[in-house]
Order: C-alpha cells, then sequence, then structure tokens
C-alpha cells in the first residue's frame, strides 16, 4: 500500500554513500514510516532491522540484536550488516512507563552502551505516535495519562498509522515541531510528549529535501 501511494520516484542505492541502521522497538509503525524513506535517494542508504514479535524488543534486547547484526568478533564472524565508518546506528524506542518502571534502568544502561559505541538513541514519551502528532501540530496537547491510545485521536490517519499522502510532505514540519517542543526531564530522559526521533529525520532530510520541496 505505501508503494502505491508514493508521492516520490524511487532512486537506486548506493553502498558507497552513508548507511543508517535502525533498530526499532515497534515491529509495524516506525518500520512502516522508515521503509518509506528507504533508498528513496541514491545519497542514503536506510536499513531497518525486521524486527519479529517473537524477538526480544526490550531496550536490553533491541541492543543485543544490534551487536549481532553489526560488531564482528570471534563469535560473531558474519554479522547480517557492514558498518562503515561514517554510518549511523539509531535504537527506535518508546518509554513506555509500567508499575515498578523496570524499563527505565535498561534505557538509561542502553544509553551508556550506544555512548560507548557511538550510537545514538531515539527516544519517545511515551510512544511514537508523539513523533506522528508534530507532523500537524505546533504544541504539545493536553492529555490526560499517559496511555498512547490518547496520541492517536490526533493524528489524522487511518487507525493512527503512516499515511504515505501526508506524512512524507509534513517531514519537516514534524522537525521543527518536535525539536521546538523537546525537553528533557530530571532523569536527562525526553519528557513526556516529546521525542528525539526528530534527530534522525534531521540526517534523512538533507538528502530526500529536494524531492520534498518539488512535491
Amino acid at each position: 500500500m505505501i508503494s502505491r501511494n508514493r508521492l516520490f520516484t524511487r532512486q537506486p542505492p548506493n553502498r558507497d554513500a552513508k548507511s543508517i541502521y535502525l533498530f526499532c522497538e515497534g515491529v509495524k509503525r516506525e518500520s512502516q514510516y522508515f521503509h518509506y524513506f528507504k533508498e528513496l535517494d541514491s545519497r542514503i542508504n536506510i536499513e531497518i532491522y525486521p524486527l519479529t514479535d517473537k524477538e526480544d524488543n526490550s531496550p536490553k534486547g533491541l541492543f543485543h540484536i544490534a551487536l549481532i547484526c553489526l560488531i564482528k568478533s570471534e563469535k560473531n564472524p558474519n554479522p547480517k550488516y557492514e558498518l562503515l565508518e561514517d554510518d549511523e546506528v539509531w535504537i527506535v524506542l518508546d518509554t513506555d512507563k509500567d508499575k515498578n518502571e523496570s524499563r527505565k534502568p535498561q534505557i538509561q544502561q542502553l544509553r551508556k552502551d550506544c555512548t560507548f559505541y557511538n550510537w545514538h538513541v531515539a527516544q519517545s514519551n511515551p510512544c511514537f505516535e508523539v513523533w506522528l502528532y508534530y507532523h500537524f501540530y505546533e504544541k504539545k496537547p493536553i492529555v490526560n495519562n499517559e496511555l498512547c491510545k490518547e496520541w492517536k485521536q490526533y493524528l489524522q490517519t487511518e487507525k493512527g498509522g503512516f499515511d504515505a499522502k501526508k506524512h512524507p510532505l509534513l517531514f519537516q514540519t514534524a522537525i521543527i515541531n518536535a525539536e521546538n517542543n523537546f525537553k528533557e526531564n530530571e532523569d536527562k530522559l525526553p519528557d513526556f510528549g516529546t521525542t528525539e526521533v526528530y534527530k534522525i529525520a534531521k540526517s534523512i532530510l538533507p538528502l530526500v529535501k529536494a524531492q520534498i520541496d518539488k512535491v
């Protein structure tokens, strides 16, 4: 469905160009969004790890998957991807607070581990829908609780998902809105209603901006 609604013409990939590797906590929504831009321009390669619902998508689990896919070692001689010096690696995850806040120490450890490898974390609080929200709105809404379903009502798309006719055209708008509203809490993590996904988008934007502006 995404390809049929595509606004732009695909360009052939070029492995000599920089690659962006994404390991997303969400099996469906995040992958649909970023797959739209995959191979859009020959100067950039976007690789989205095909996570299944049977794999561990916790912060700890995602980091372990990234290690296996990217880092060559004696025990792992043939990683899935070839990681070059200028490539970027991103772990994309939600805050998803639970009763005991068991995810919080995992996220904090993930950030330390990613710093060691010069990788990046793009965390949304509470969910990826926050990033989709900023495609349409400049300011945070008044949300009564921290459930993701509260955000879906604002997304102007079917079932709150990715819309290939709307989101790509508002890519630059989302970056501006998300960055303007971004704020860290006392734990140095994204505050409620903010997201770091705009940082990934800023890496992608220079390579697709001409096509977005043309449309």
